[in-house]
């Protein structure tokens, strides 16, 4: 495994060497000041697409930079066939790790379709019993409203940048405050599913009330469905705030 600390010191002393100051180096390589703080922190590594650029800025060859140390021509060799076998070693790690995420989520919605036939074939409803459209937007809107009023909505965007745009480092700084923007979000749908049940259940009461008993199930599936929306969008956005805790 590669040192993340000590390639991290190793930047931050050839870069006060050079006589740069973090700004003047991130200018000078192409990304923001915050991506070579995190680099020198031990929170991230240089992308590969500008590990020439920041080697030639600072004076050091690659296999330097991934070792961590200034290299004499004794070690180098030596250096450097350990520096392949760590990236190999991380590379498989990776690869097992994404089989790992696939399986997972095959079998989770594989259980899951299964599940709700079962339930369906049972109960002798349909599917289309859980679908209310108006109930959704009314939750999604209770959470847009709750993230732009707690000012998340920039980090919540971000957040999705981060998981799956291949040019993020100048995001990665914000990786905690993308975090906690999701976190925000999962519990902002679930209030919005919440509020919005309550509002469906004294519809029901006010039909009850009125002895109306005819429209009394629509009423009450819509008044349940919207704490179900809450809770599934929730859900949702659980992995998401997985991956991105993994960051840092």
């Amino acid at each position: 495994m590669l040192d993340l600390i000590k390639i991290g010191s190793f930047i931050s002393n050839v870069r006060k060497e050079q006589g740069l100051t973090q700004k003047q180096l991130a200018e000078r390589v192409g990304v923001s000041d915050k991506a070579v703080s995190r680099w020198e922190t031990g929170k991230g590594l240089p992308d590969t697409s500008i590990m020439s650029d920041l080697c030639e800025v600072l004076g050091i060859n690659i296999n330097e930079l991934l070792s961590g140390e200034r290299l004499d021509a004794d070690t180098y060799s030596g250096k450097a066939e350990k520096i392949m076998v760590d990236l190999v070693r991380d590379a498989q790690k990776s690869r097992n790790e994404r089989k790992s995420v696939i399986i997972g989520l095959l079998l989770g919605v594989l259980f899951l379709i299964v599940g709700m036939l079962f339930i369906a074939f049972v109960s002798g409803s349909s599917l289309v019993y859980y679908l209310d459209t108006p109930s959704f937007i009314i939750v999604i809107a209770f959470q847009f409203i709750l993230l732009g009023a707690g000012g998340q909505m920039h980090n919540f965007i971000s957040a999705f940048k981060l998981i799956f745009s291949k040019h993020k480092e100048d995001l990665l700084s914000e990786v905690e405050h993308c975090e906690y923007a999701i976190k925000y979000a999962r519990m902002a749908a679930i209030l919005g599913g919440i509020l919005s049940s309550i509002m469906g259940f004294v519809t029901v009461f006010a039909i009850v009330f009125r002895e109306a008993y005819d429209v009394l199930g629509p009423n009450l599936a819509v008044a349940v469905l919207s704490l179900f929306y809450g809770i599934l969008i929730s859900i949702i956005l659980m992995p998401i705030q997985g991956r991105l805790h993994k960051m840092y």
